[in-house]
């Protein structure tokens, strides 16, 4: 395999597709919050208006095929019963299509006060006042949704005194009403429960994406230092190597002084390919020798001591105390170009110390190249891997400091 190919992360993203109840409850959720301090905005039923107008249907031909509407005594309250309960059905589910919590309330009142006299009509009205009950439970909590039922056996006992009933009437609208208030707080709860479940999975999702996104993104600048540490050590050398070229030409040497001069930003250009090389390795976590790498920054202006055992460190730890090595020599060669610049290595029982000092020298042509990401690059990667640096003028010119743990 090329050491030069990047490796691909072709890891399986972790998602978790919303079920449809869970997605219509959500979309309920957002929609009741955008419209306005009055609308449902909890507890949205998952039930389509279509199918809540055949409950209409069925609810008004129950009560008309059980009390007979009719045009007079018994037969006339039944009439207006019936179209009361037909009322207050369709306030409800244009109110909950429109969700408008108000409006719903109300619709639950005309059909609870509509069940109770029926309830004194005949024993259908049960039905009515359960189905009130159970509206206003599945929308409100139980001490709003048990007053909201009331009037069903106010109604009730209206009815069963004006008709001279038994006061049966009155406890089978009660117990109506507590069956639907029964019901409909059963049915809220599950409906609470399938937008919690789905409120969890949604903030589990954007939670593995916001991590993912965060690896992406440490590694974009990972790579980016790589790039940036690798091209600014390689290219400024060769810089230089090419300006001493130019002088050499203009001062007309010999063809022996160009061709070894020549031969020098071949060398450059072959160790910036191996550089490019070493830190894919290391984007693979491959181990660096750090004594071997730091000790061939040496050359007629750069001195380097290696004090105590080598120790293996991390592919982190290690590239990072090369790269900060190779920055400072070269920030020594752009804004000091001829100091001498003395690298000190020393590796201890609990961390590893590097050090760099640069004489001082007059400003460079160099000087004001450079983006300059250097110093803040290496303290990156210094602090990745747990370690602390300080660069800042010294006695002897200026001084670089990393030290990482052993």
């Amino acid at each position: 395999m090329d050491p030069l190919a990047v490796p691909h992360d072709d890891r399986p993203r972790r998602y978790r597709w919303l079920s449809e109840p869970e997605r219509r409850m959500m979309s309920g959720v957002a929609v009741g919050t955008a419209a306005g301090p009055h609308a449902i905005t909890n507890g949205e039923p998952p039930v389509r208006t279509s199918l809540r107008a055949l409950w209409l249907a069925g609810l008004v031909y129950l009560v008309a095929s059980a009390t007979h509407p009719g045009g007079h005594g018994r037969h006339l309250a039944a009439t207006v019963l019936t179209a009361t309960t037909a009322m207050g059905w369709a306030i409800w589910v244009m109110a909950r299509h429109r969700r408008h919590r108000v409006a719903s309330a109300v619709g639950v009142v005309v059909l609870a006060i509509s069940g109770g006299g029926v309830a004194a009509l005949h024993p259908v009205g049960v039905a009515v006042t359960a189905v009130a009950g159970m509206s206003a439970a599945s929308l409100f909590d139980l001490v709003p949704a048990a007053a909201l039922t009331v009037p069903a056996v106010v109604a009730a006992a209206i009815g069963a005194a004006v008709g001279g009933d038994s006061a049966a009437a009155i406890a089978n609208a009660a117990s109506g009403a507590a069956a639907g208030l029964v019901m409909g707080l059963g049915r809220r709860q599950g409906q609470q429960r399938i937008i919690q479940n789905a409120e969890l999975a949604m903030a589990r999702e954007r939670s593995e994406i916001e991590h993912e996104r965060a690896e992406v993104l440490a590694e974009r600048n990972r790579v980016a230092r790589e790039v940036h540490d690798v091209l600014a050590h390689t290219l400024s050398a060769l810089s230089v190597q090419l300006e001493a070229l130019g002088s050499l030409i203009d001062d007309g040497a010999d063809r022996a002084e160009i061709g070894e001069a020549a031969a020098r930003s071949r060398r450059l250009v072959t160790e910036g390919l191996d550089e490019t090389r070493r830190a894919v390795r290391v984007l693979r976590d491959e181990p660096v020798d750090v004594a071997h790498q730091i000790a061939a920054l040496a050359d007629e202006y750069v001195d380097v001591s290696i004090r105590g055992e080598p120790t293996r460190l991390s592919a982190a730890a290690g590239l990072a105390l090369v790269r900060v090595a190779q920055e400072a020599v070269t920030n020594a060669r752009k804004h000091a170009a001829g100091a001498t610049v003395r690298i000190s290595l020393a590796f201890g029982a609990a961390a590893v110390d590097l050090v760099i000092d640069n004489d001082p020298a007059p400003a460079s042509e160099l000087g004001t190249t450079g983006a300059g990401y250097g110093l803040q690059g290496m303290r990156e990667r210094i602090e990745l891997v747990g370690g602390t640096l300080t660069a800042g003028p010294a006695e002897a010119g200026w001084r670089v400091h990393a030290s990482v743990p052993a």
